[in-house]
């Protein structure tokens, strides 16, 4: 094995860590984005179709963030 490979294989393995930041913001910025369309008044099924998930997912959204936000506020 060649320096050059262990340079390569850094790489590689550090662009993977940088996409999976990148999908993780993107992932919170989707899930803001649908609880804000909800909380405007946007049916589920609109957002769904909008954003491009299946109903079911956009209510998965909806929910979890209602129980964060409910485990937020009991902490307080």
């Amino acid at each position: 094995m060649t320096a050059e490979d262990d340079t390569a294989l850094e790489q590689a393995a550090a662009g993977v860590a940088a996409a999976q930041q990148a999908l993780n913001a993107a992932r919170r910025a989707l899930s803001d984005a649908i609880v804000t369309a909800r909380r405007q008044g946007e049916p589920e099924w609109r957002i769904a179709e909008r954003s491009g998930l299946d109903p079911v997912t956009t209510r998965n959204i909806l929910t979890a963030a209602d129980a964060a936000a409910e485990a937020a506020a009991q902490r307080q």
